[in-house]
């Protein structure tokens, strides 16, 4: 059996074509999986909430150590295997760990784009959205590329050799790993989503207009989007997605004159829209985003209420937005000692104005000049500075930080290369001295 399959092989494998065949199908695979676990590792919280839709699609609930763990680790096995299969490490097992993991992909997709009960699959965070059909298209052509590099992977050489692959794959668990706490504990290093630092999400008193004139409310209801205005919002069986302003708002035209990026947000006081007039235009405020105030911690309570002490010493409102309804509401005011104000905001849009829960968002003249979660405010400085910028510190420039763990990443693995394979370089110099050596020799003998 064994001797047939190799013959089978051989006939499928063109020794003209297979070789490159070979290397831009893991070009291709590799750059796939090192692209996906990357946008993940960015972004772990995007992952949990796109977990936590994936298991509500099935009926579960709950699970947030369970879902913490698989952003972690969903985001580091794939991007490791895709450097393993970019670089050629571990030959055999690498495409066989990517077949697995289409086994379970390849029917999970298919059922979410026949049943469209997921908006979309994440699996480029929100980096890149694709619909589910092509989500799951995208994994089809993935698993017909790693069946045929299944058979034929090994017979292409790797670029690292086989006693230092271990640490090409420690460094690269590592450096995702260090991605993904960042994204996970401070915010993400890359702000894919609509509410980047320097954005103005309120609207500008001096020029907002009647409500219903100046925006469009956009709810989405089994697949399908419409437009509402602020007098005809439709009933609860639709879910909020966004608000936008109208062409001709005043408001848009200012922000785009001053280059700023204009996305102004929807709140809610029961039923009543208050946006323009909690979140301030002018002066200082600190938004408490809390996705879910039963998931909050109970030692975050100390910590959120010192922070609000600073900032009523230092004149900067505080509020509180959080996706939950009024009692869950006045049981965190009755736990908490809650003196700040909490509205309502949908879920989805709350979720990405900043990742944490809770998340602190601060706002000056009603730009984000800074977001982060909770955990990561020191607030034993709270005490030693006026300034509420001198507590969070250069750690508000997220993107040094991925600057500076992928230039080290990338310089151990182009120093380990150059240990590893220098004696190869060497061994071939030598051969190719020794055989023009012998060829002289040929010559000289000749002529003799």
């Amino acid at each position: 059996m064994g001797k047939r399959n190799k013959t089978r092989q051989s006939k499928l494998f063109d020794p003209k074509w297979g070789t490159a065949t070979i290397f831009v199908l893991r070009l291709i695979v590799g750059a796939v999986f090192i692209f996906s676990g990357f946008t993940k590792a960015i972004d772990p919280w995007g992952s949990i909430y796109k977990f936590d839709e994936y298991l509500a699609a099935f009926g579960f609930h709950g699970y947030d150590g369970l879902l913490t763990f698989m952003s972690f680790s969903l985001s580091a096995v794939e991007f490791a295997l895709g450097v393993f299969m970019l670089l050629g490490a571990y030959r055999r097992m690498t495409p066989i760990l990517m077949s697995l993991m289409m086994i379970v992909m390849l029917p999970l997709t298919l059922y979410i784009a026949i049943t469209d009960n997921v908006a979309d699959c994440g699996c480029f965070g929100d980096a890149i959205t694709l619909s589910n059909w092509g989500t799951f298209w995208k994994n089809v052509a993935l698993a017909t590329a790693l069946a045929y590099l299944v058979m034929f992977n090994n017979r292409v050489k790797n670029i690292y050799g086989f006693a230092v692959q271990w640490i090409v794959a420690f460094l690269s668990f590592i450096y995702i790993l260090l991605i993904a706490w960042d994204g996970y504990t401070y915010q993400p290093l890359i702000d894919f989503r609509p509410f980047p630092v320097g954005t103005i999400i309120s609207h500008d008193a001096t020029d907002a207009g009647d409500e219903s004139e100046e925006f469009l409310f956009v709810y989405e209801k089994d697949g399908s989007t419409r437009e509402f205005t602020l007098d005809s919002l439709p009933d609860e069986t639709w879910r909020f997605i966004e608000r936008k302003p109208l062409p001709q708002s005043h408001t848009t035209n200012n922000a785009a004159e001053a280059g700023k990026a204009f996305h102004p947000i929807t709140v809610f006081d029961t039923d009543h829209e208050v946006a323009d007039g909690v979140i301030l235009s002018e002066g200082e405020q600190l938004l408490l985003l809390f996705p879910s105030l039963s998931d909050v911690v109970i030692p975050f309570t100390y910590q959120i209420n010192e922070t609000y002490e600073f900032c009523h010493n230092h004149g900067i409102d505080v509020i509180g937005l959080t996706s939950n309804g009024k009692k869950e509401i006045d049981e965190w005011n009755d736990l908490s000692m809650a003196a700040y104000p909490i509205y309502v905001m949908d879920d989805s849009e709350l979720k990405m104005i900043a990742r944490g829960n809770p998340a602190a968002v601060f706002l000056r003249n009603g730009e984000i000049v800074w977001k982060r979660a909770m955990q990561s405010i020191p607030i034993d400085r709270l005490a030693t500075t006026d300034n509420f910028d001198d507590v969070i510190g250069s750690a508000s420039s997220p993107l040094y930080s991925l600057y500076a763990l992928t230039a080290v990443y990338l310089a151990a693995m182009t120093i380990l290369l150059i240990v590893n394979r220098t004696h190869t370089v060497v061994k071939f110099s030598l051969l190719q001295v020794k055989k023009n050596r012998k060829k002289q020799v040929n010559l000289q003998s000749d002529k003799e």
